[in-house]
């Protein structure tokens, strides 16, 4: 089995790996669930399992807000 992440890349992330990561895959994850709901995001954040308000939250944080519409 092929690892998601090499040691290189927690030592190039030491102290912030798990953010890293996380964001490698949200934002790909939400701007998908996001082009499937055709922009709706009440319907995204309830399939994802989110309140609307974070999942709002984590679509500007990653700037899909102006992306996906």
């Amino acid at each position: 089995m092929t690892p998601l992440f090499t040691a290189a890349f927690f030592d190039a992330n030491h102290g912030s790996a798990y953010y890293k990561a996380l964001a490698q895959f949200e934002k790909p994850l939400l701007r998908e669930v996001l082009i499937q709901c055709h922009g709706n995001q009440t319907k995204a954040a309830e399939i994802l399992g989110l309140n609307r308000g974070t999942f709002r939250k984590k679509i500007i944080q990653h700037k899909l807000h102006k992306e996906v519409n």
